[in-house]
């Protein structure tokens, strides 16, 4: 890590250090307050900013509407905002925060604010819960919609996440969330990501052992809460958009499909088979809402850590840093005790790009059912250890029918992707 980030690191530490006592760990997540708490935030893998996206989204909607502007008179159940200092163990090899770090971050907000919006018409005007009221519920991440890392964030850094959920229908919230990165000593802030994510309300009391649980009706955004009309009109074009886009998603592989990846010794160097990898991971309580399904940020963060092992065995080179993902459907929740298995292999390359497929199954500790429940596209970049500027990837090597198949299809949403930064499609 550059000496430089390690110094202002340890005068930010100290900084903390002194004003530690006001930061009680009992500080309410209410009203947008910052509160630190264990909850963290994190950096992306490297300089990933220019090479992924171009276009990088500044703003909260292609209108200009920012995230702050967008919502008056939000309640406290819809808002919150996640603040934490980011520490040498949130750093990847190139000493930037993990890219699955963040993903991590932004779902655990995005988790207390759907949380929140599914019981709020539980809540009496003093604030406590009827007694009278029907079941407790909990937010269950069903998509995350396509990400672009704008920047990254360093070591040192306060990291402020805020989330907000902005549409609803009958079963469904969406839930916007940006990240913003803090120099506390300078009072300079930088925004670094903004996601979309899609929720359901599932039973907080039905701890299930099959995964199947059936969602829940959610309550309506309040007729108090003045959403924009141009946002209002905005997120139900994105409803609708999301619904299509995942009753056309592609066919997730069959059990007998599934199985781990290893590196083959004897391919080619920059052939697929040559960097494909596979991680494993016995889901643990602590990793776990309180009905036992795992929470939608650590199997983001697998599934971008086995994307960077990829990434870097194809490059030969540990700068490499995440820059996109495309869009991330939840077919089935995993459960605590089921064995995950992560998968990732290169799909494709362009001269400065790499995309990445990962897949992710599990086998139950019950009933041994082995399925699928998530594949996405990675995009990462490989940096220059000196500069930490974006240099060429090694062009992958295809050499059967489905390996080109493969690259004729990456080559498609590479595309697509590079229309879509620039008609702002991904301006958030």
């Amino acid at each position: 890590m550059d000496p430089t980030h390690w110094r202002s690191a340890k005068r930010m530490f100290e900084a903390i250090r002194r004003l530690r006592p006001s930061f009680g760990s009992g500080i309410p997540l209410w009203r947008g307050a910052p509160a630190l708490n264990g909850v963290g935030n994190v950096r992306t893998m490297g300089n990933a900013a220019a090479a992924a996206g171009g276009a990088a989204a500044a703003v909260f909607a292609s209108s200009g509407i920012s995230l702050a502007e967008s919502v008056e008179n939000i309640g406290n159940d819809r808002q919150t905002t996640l603040c934490r200092v980011m520490l040498p163990d949130d750093a990847n090899p190139g000493g930037n925060v993990h890219g699955g770090t963040i993903l991590h971050l932004i779902e655990q907000a995005g988790w207390i604010v759907a949380t929140r919006h599914c019981n709020s018409n539980k809540v009496t005007s003093g604030g406590w819960f009827s007694s009278s009221s029907p079941q407790e519920l909990s937010a269950a991440l069903v998509r995350v919609e396509h990400m672009d890392f704008i920047q990254p964030m360093y070591i040192g850094e306060v990291a402020q996440i805020t989330a907000n959920v902005i549409f609803t229908s009958a079963r469904s919230m969406e839930v916007r969330v940006e990240v913003w990165a803090e120099n506390a000593a300078k009072g300079q802030r930088r925004l670094t990501n903004q996601a979309v994510l899609w929720y359901v309300a599932v039973p907080l009391d039905k701890q299930t052992s099959s995964g199947h649980l059936k969602s829940q009706p959610v309550p309506p955004l309040p007729s108090s809460l003045n959403l924009r009309r141009e946002v209002a009109a905005a997120a139900k074009e994105r409803y609708e958009a999301q619904k299509a886009e995942r009753a056309q998603a592609h066919e997730l592989p069959g059990p007998g499909e599934l199985m781990a990846l290893q590196p083959d010794p004897s391919a080619k160097p920059h052939a697929p088979g040559a960097s494909q990898s596979s991680l494993q991971h016995v889901v643990l309580p602590s990793e776990c809402f309180d009905n036992k399904i795992a929470q939608g940020g650590v199997i983001m963060k697998l599934m971008d850590t086995v994307a960077g092992v990829t990434a870097v065995r194809h490059c030969q080179s540990g700068s490499v840093v995440t820059a996109s993902l495309d869009a991330i459907d939840f077919h089935a929740p995993v459960l605590n005790g089921n064995l995950v298995t992560v998968t990732g292999r290169v799909t494709h390359t362009s001269k400065r790009s790499m995309e990445i497929e990962v897949v992710v199954f599990t086998d139950s500790a019950f009933s041994g059912e082995r399925k699928a429940t998530n594949t996405a596209f990675f995009t990462f970049v490989n940096l220059d250890k000196s500069t930490g500027k974006v240099k060429d990837v090694p062009p992958l090597d295809t050499a059967t029918e489905e390996e080109r198949r493969r690259f004729d299809a990456g080559q498609q949403r590479y595309e697509e992707r590079k229309v879509a930064r620039k008609t702002g499609k991904y301006c958030y």
